[in-house]
């Protein structure tokens, strides 16, 4: 249950009751640690800048597994700046954004959502982020909930009370968003747009993706090679469409890290046999559609010289 404190009013008589805020969950020391995040520009240090500002909501547009989330993480840990962090979704309502009413044996508190408690934490520690995960999950009217906070405006009304930033504080607002292809991922609002800021990852290079990934063990030629290979060859098959899953960087990760697993599971296996069960592991296993399963296996086939 949910902890309470008394909103009162000049004349100290309680005018609400609200849930408590355990500003520790928000605290830069409690921050999930990503890893390292390796850039593939100079994505890093536009954020940074923009996070320490705090002046104007910040979208970030890409594809899955490419490293969004574990920038945002990297800089909130490595500068010290709180974060509270939302994954949107189909299901989203006001309530999660605002708040709600609850009841308990004293009778109704209000629950603070999203924004007023992004608004108290900034105020508690003097800078946070404000992280809307997957911002194109939401339903249009949904969408039209963050243009108070992410305007000029910069506070919300919830639980009968407004949220704003104290004076010498900072709060950023970082949105990300998947392609509006991808299923369940909606069009932002022209309301929306206009309040916000930001760049388009494109899908990284062959290049890029070497550069990220910790190639160690990993054979040259029968395996890093066709691999980079295989992985751009998916997203010209998907603007093609012949399949609808790209595989990420997050993806070619898993697949280094299950080659050398399977390796060592299975230390009399030959390579042929390793690399066969890590693509079957690591790659066919994320498509469930017939078609594109079988597309992948000829595709996979034919790159890395293995049977399927």
């Amino acid at each position: 249950m949910s902890k309470i404190e008394y909103i009162t009013n000049e004349n100290k008589k309680i005018i609400n009751r609200v849930n408590t805020i355990n500003f520790d969950d928000f605290s830069p020391e409690n921050i999930d640690d990503m890893g390292e995040y390796k850039e593939h520009g100079h994505e890093r240090k536009r954020l940074e800048k923009i996070i320490d500002r705090g002046s104007r909501p910040y979208l970030i547009y890409g594809a899955k597994g490419i490293g969004k989330t574990a920038l945002i993480h990297s800089i909130c840990k490595d500068k010290g700046i709180a974060l509270v962090e939302y994954s949107c979704g189909m299901g989203t309502s006001r309530a999660d954004l605002q708040g709600k009413t609850q009841v308990d044996e004293n009778g109704s508190y209000y629950e603070r959502g999203f924004f007023p408690t992004c608004f108290e934490v900034a105020n508690h520690f003097g800078h946070a982020v404000g992280y809307l995960d997957e911002i194109g999950a939401l339903e249009e009217d949904i969408q039209k909930w963050t243009n108070r906070p992410l305007d000029s405006r910069k506070s919300c009304s919830a639980g009968g009370r407004t949220y704003r930033l104290k004076e010498g504080c900072t709060l950023a607002f970082i949105t990300t968003t998947n392609p509006i292809e991808y299923a369940g991922v909606n069009n932002l609002t022209e309301d929306l747009r206009s309040r916000l800021i930001g760049s388009k990852w494109q899908y990284p290079t062959a290049e890029q993706v070497e550069k990220i990934i910790d190639w160690t063990d990993i054979p040259i030629d029968t395996v890093k090679e066709p691999l980079l290979t295989f992985s751009q060859d998916t997203f010209v098959s998907r603007k093609k469409g012949n399949i609808d899953y790209v595989l990420s960087p997050r993806d070619i990760i898993q697949f280094v890290d299950s080659y050398r697993e399977i390796k060592e599971d299975f230390p009399d296996w030959d390579i042929s046999d390793i690399l066969a069960e890590t693509i079957r592991e690591a790659v066919i296993i994320k498509y469930t559609d017939p078609q594109e399963e079988e597309f992948i296996k000829g595709r996979a086939t034919e790159t890395f010289g293995v049977t399927l």
